[in-house]
């Protein structure tokens, strides 16, 4: 596992005090709030509240995991968002490591506490680029399991890393979260890294790739941004939906894409829906992506998470050599947890640490009992996707107009209405429903809810709508 370097903006220039304790417990625990908000309060009490963080003598913030599983497992699936928010929060400049109880802190190779920054270094590389070999591998395509729900994204992404130069481009991968895309996207860069000597792979989510300009930017340094984006072979950025409806950003985004593609680079994106839904304010750019090749991964059947499962409980054992799951339970488990393949692992983790970490044999009991206290029920988890492509169908519009600027009564009506289901019937907290509808403050959010209730408890006839969509997005 790679120890991801993270330096946050410097501003020292202002005065304020950042090196002391308390800065870095405040910055954690908006960390953390958001996490809680973002991963759910499974994920987050069994994966994020047993990290704790500190500040080392040289500077840099230290969080650290329990073991090395947790460690693993948050930086694969929350290591870029804890640093994303970090950057967002704490104006000092800082290195962020994540090390596992007992690891020692890696030597800087500057001192983190020189002189100002002008411009921050935000192209990180790929975690597989730089980590040391391991026997398990966590994103490779050996790891990946392939079935109806992700075939075509796989085979074009082995496609394109075995190809002299690139057989579509750009390849936009889209799902929902907890699908597979990231674990594709570290794939590919990391067989391009291991079969293509001489060639360079680059991963970025898009709040770094946003991030970085925005920094570039207001230190009027964007030449470096570009040329440490642009100077690749295998350009590969998560989560691109989080750039839509920010007119610079797309604008730099649409420039450094097309001129990777017209150099015979490789592009690959990926994104929570189709290109063609994205609420993109630039019509070139929307031509430009829905111009490649877009490949769906959809929710894992019960032959596919099996197989996940499996590969999971292999990879633990490298962990956990006295690891034994049996087959009533692994049967019992892939049944059972049908939401995604993350969830999947969160709650073969819970498992582990309340059997292998105790010395106990893993039981139908553990099991059951691990379900219960995550508060797993089978009633369907919705996403915020679901609701608004079953408002649009509902209404006659689509989902790319919900998340657009118009204001004509016949979208406003629809986007209240799914601003409204999305608070009620998810998790998803105000500020993140908002960013998935075009990047709108929470505020709005707030007015849409107490629109549609106020409509409600009047008698509306909004009020047969509501609950006809309620039904069957609960499967009633």
């Amino acid at each position: 596992m790679a120890l991801n370097k993270f330096a946050v903006s410097d501003a020292s220039a202002s005065g304020f005090d950042t090196s002391g304790a308390d800065v870095i417990s405040s910055v954690w625990r908006t960390v953390r709030a958001r996490l809680r908000d973002e991963l759910g309060g499974a994920l987050y009490s069994q994966e994020i509240a047993r990290l704790r963080v500190r500040l080392s003598e040289s500077g840099a913030v230290i969080i650290v995991a329990p073991s090395t599983f947790n460690r693993d497992w948050v930086e694969d699936h929350a290591g870029a968002r804890i640093r994303g928010i970090w950057a967002e929060t704490d104006p000092a400049l800082r290195e962020i490591y994540l090390l596992a109880e007992g690891q020692e802190e890696p030597q800087p190779a500057v001192a983190p506490r020189a002189a100002k920054v002008e411009a921050r270094e935000t192209v990180a590389k790929p975690a597989t680029t730089s980590a040391p070999a391991r026997e398990e591998p966590r994103f490779t395509f050996d790891t990946f399991r392939v079935g109806p729900a992700n075939e075509v994204a796989a085979a074009a992404a082995r496609t394109m890393v075995s190809a002299p130069t690139p057989p579509f481009n750009p390849v936009f991968f889209y799902g929902d979260y907890g699908v597979g895309k990231t674990h594709l996207m570290h794939a590919v860069a990391s067989a391009v890294e291991q079969n293509q000597p001489g060639r360079k792979a680059l991963y970025l989510t898009a709040e770094e790739f946003l991030s970085g300009f925005v920094t570039a930017m207001k230190a009027r340094d964007t030449i470096a941004f570009k040329e440490a984006i642009r100077n690749v072979d295998y350009l590969l950025i998560d989560d691109v939906h989080f750039i839509a409806g920010k007119p610079k950003t797309e604008d730099e985004f649409l420039h450094t894409i097309a001129a990777l593609i017209a150099e015979n680079k490789q592009v690959v994106l990926a994104s929570h829906r189709p290109p063609a839904e994205l609420p993109m304010g630039d019509e070139r750019l929307r031509s430009l992506l829905t111009g490649g090749l877009s490949c769906p991964l959809s929710k894992p059947d019960l032959d596919l998470r099996r197989q996940i499962l499996d590969c999971k409980i292999a990879q633990a054992k490298g962990h956990y050599p006295v690891l034994d799951v049996p087959e009533s339970v692994r049967d019992f488990l892939a049944a059972r947890i049908t939401s995604s393949a993350r969830e999947l692992e969160g709650v073969l983790n819970n498992v582990i640490c309340r059997t292998a970490l105790l010395g106990l044999p893993v039981t139908m009991d553990a099991v059951t009992s691990a379900l219960r206290d995550l508060s797993l029920s089978s009633e369907k988890r919705l996403t915020v996707d679901e609701i608004q492509k079953a408002v649009a169908n509902h209404f006659g519009v689509t989902a790319a107009d919900i998340c657009s600027k118009r204001r004509t009564q016949s979208v406003v009506r629809p986007r209240h209405v799914a601003m409204y289901l999305s608070k009620t019937l998810t998790t998803r907290s105000l500020p993140d429903i908002g960013r998935r509808f075009g990047g709108r403050d929470h505020s709005t959010v707030i007015h849409a809810v107490n629109k549609v209730t106020s409509m409600i408890e009047a008698g509306d006839p909004l009020a047969q709508d509501v609950d006809a969509l309620v039904r069957g997005l609960r499967g009633l």
